[in-house]
Parts: structure tokens; C-alpha cells; sequence
């Protein structure tokens, strides 16, 4: 039995040859990618919720509002039989004095206009609520209500597509290993270019689709280190955006102290602006619904017990030991 090789000639001169495995291989890196940072994303906001939102966090599993807030960019807040709930918006018209809209509606996920008079009458309900400042409240990801999503798979893309070389990914490809990025794994794509780099490829699936302890071995043609920089510098330009601090491993011993110090604080502001949009919201729903909704930073909350934690170590160090004036 005689089998054709596809060959690169065998395409047309506008088209993109490459061999078979590297457009699923950029898919995996890509998903994988996108569930990490878009995982931290959704995690760096926690909120104590009243009882009055107890219908949302169940309905929603608890994915409200920040997922609406990773792919809108902002969501409306309202009442309804002495529930609250938070959905996507859409705006009716009417503008005030500042050129912002005036009155809006909720959108339940997943509604379409077009299929209207096919949902439960709740559903029809909802969408036909006519909001405005004096009945709702919009809570906006940052100051300009946009969203964090766009940004992160634009990211990802360009990381991947364009300056991932295509001799890099067919190298990815013919190597012997097997890799998937998934769920259980999201962080294995900066894994296997530390191991790419050292020559050592990972196997992090087996053929059964189980969880492995990852193993390696040795493959005859390693990849440029200059790969880690360049995700290093991807992966903390989308960190900085979200407000994780954040310095590339190979340029961190580079840095001065007030040039660490100096990017802390510009992530910090960032991070201080997505809270002040969310703070300000809370605000008005507990003053409008009475309420008692808080919302916290889940990275400041840990930053401040870390230093809690190392300031006690300090002490701790400290006492037993003599004073200048003791001695």
C-alpha cells in the first residue's frame, strides 16, 4: 500500500504549510493560556454577599458578577422579589447632562431577541425591566466599563500566532512527548519551555487522559532560552493589565530596587482602580438596597498578611538578642 506525503509544494504559494499536529498544539497552548489568566482574573475579587443574593449564587455558582465583568466589562445590579441579581446590560437610549446613558435592561445570559416569547415568562420578565440610576446600579470593571477578556486572548494570540517562530512550533511538534494543556494543568505551557530550554521535555498525560506525576527525557535539539523571555515579557504585560504585580524571571535580577519598587506601585494603582469601581457599586447597592455587601482584594489581603507574617518573623528574631545599649 503506496501513501502520498503531503509536501510543501504540493499547496498553494499563499498558503501556510506546516506539519500535522502544530495548529492543535497552538490551540492547546492557547486554551490553556486563557483559562490561567482568565482564572486569575476572576479570582483577585472576593465579596461577602447578603442574604438577598443567595437566589444569584446559586443559579450563577457563585460566577457573579466578575465573569461579567472579565467579558462586558460591566454588569447592572437590581431588584427583584426581594432578590438581587447582576446581569449583562444593554442601553435603551436617553443620555444626561455628562453623555452617559440614562436607562438600560438586563440581559439574562444567553437571551436573544429574536427567539423572544420562547423563554419563561421570569426570563421575559427580566428583559423587559426598564432600569435607570434611581432602581439599579452598574458596576464597571475600571473606569471606561471595559472588559478584561478582549485584551487577554489578543495577548495570547500574538504570543502564539505570530512570535511563537513556526520552526519553534514544528519543533514542538516532532518532539517526542505528548502535551495538553488543560484545566488540571494550565501553568504546564511555561513549564515545558523551562524544560524545552534544558533539553528536557515533559510528558504531562498519559494515553488514559489521567493525572501524571510529569516525567521527562532527552531530545536532541533544545530551544533558544530567549523563548522564556519573550513569554516572561508576554505573561507580565497581561499581569500588569489585571493588576498582578509582576517582574519578568529574566530580567528581575537586572532590576534596582526603586525599579521594582517603581513597578509595584504602577500595579498597584491599576489595582486600585478596578477595586474603586467595584467599591463605589457596593456603596450604592447597600445604600439603595439596604444591604450590607462587601468586596474585597483578594492580592492586597495576601500581600498584607504576608508582611504581617514576615514582620512577625522579625520580631521574633529580634528578641533574645542584645541592644547597642546592652552591649
Amino acid at each position: 500500500m503506496s501513501r502520498k506525503i503531503n509536501k510543501s509544494w504540493d499547496t498553494r504559494r499563499d498558503e501556510v504549510h506546516s506539519p500535522e499536529g502544530v495548529v492543535q498544539l497552538r490551540e492547546n497552548i492557547k486554551y490553556g493560556l486563557s483559562k490561567k489568566y482568565k482564572g486569575l482574573a476572576e479570582s483577585m475579587w472576593s465579596y461577602r454577599f447578603p442574604s438577598k443574593c443567595s437566589d444569584m449564587r446559586v443559579m450563577s455558582q457563585d460566577t457573579v458578577p466578575e465573569i461579567f465583568l472579565l467579558k462586558n466589562g460591566q454588569c447592572v445590579w437590581f431588584e427583584l422579589y426581594d432578590q438581587l441579581h447582576c446581569l449583562p446590560l444593554t442601553y435603551n437610549g436617553g443620555v444626561n447632562i455628562y453623555g452617559k446613558m440614562s436607562e438600560w435592561s438586563p440581559v439574562p445570559v444567553g437571551y436573544n431577541d429574536t427567539l423572544k416569547g420562547t423563554y419563561s415568562s421570569a426570563v421575559e420578565e427580566i428583559r423587559n425591566l426598564k432600569l435607570n440610576a434611581e432602581n439599579s446600579v452598574i458596576m464597571r470593571n475600571d473606569l471606561f466599563g471595559g472588559n478584561d477578556e478582549a485584551f487577554i486572548d489578543a495577548m495570547i494570540t500574538e504570543l502564539v500566532d505570530n512570535t511563537l517562530t513556526l520552526n519553534q512550533l514544528q519543533l514542538l511538534a516532532k518532539s517526542p512527548f505528548i502535551f495538553s494543556v488543560t484545566e488540571d494543568n494550565m501553568v504546564s505551557a511555561k513549564n515545558f519551555f523551562l524544560a524545552l530550554s534544558s533539553d528536557r521535555p515533559a510528558i504531562f498525560v498519559n494515553a488514559n487522559g489521567d493525572r501524571t506525576v510529569p516525567s521527562t527525557e532527552k531530545i536532541s535539539v533544545p530551544i533558544d532560552p530567549t523563548l522564556l523571555e519573550l513569554f516572561d515579557r508576554f505573561e507580565c504585560q497581561i499581569l500588569e493589565y489585571l493588576g498582578f504585580p509582576c517582574v519578568p524571571i529574566t530580567k528581575r535580577a537586572q532590576q534596582t530596587m526603586f525599579e521594582v519598587q517603581s513597578n509595584d506601585d504602577k500595579i498597584r494603582i491599576r489595582r486600585l482602580e478596578k477595586y474603586n469601581q467595584r467599591k463605589n457599586a457596593v456603596d450604592r447597592i447597600n445604600e439603595m438596597f439596604g444591604t450590607d455587601m462587601e468586596v474585597y482584594s483578594v492580592i492586597d489581603e495576601y500581600l498584607d498578611s504576608k508582611e504581617s507574617e514576615e514582620n512577625d518573623e522579625t520580631a521574633e528574631s529580634d528578641i533574645g538578642q542584645d541592644t547597642p545599649e546592652q552591649r
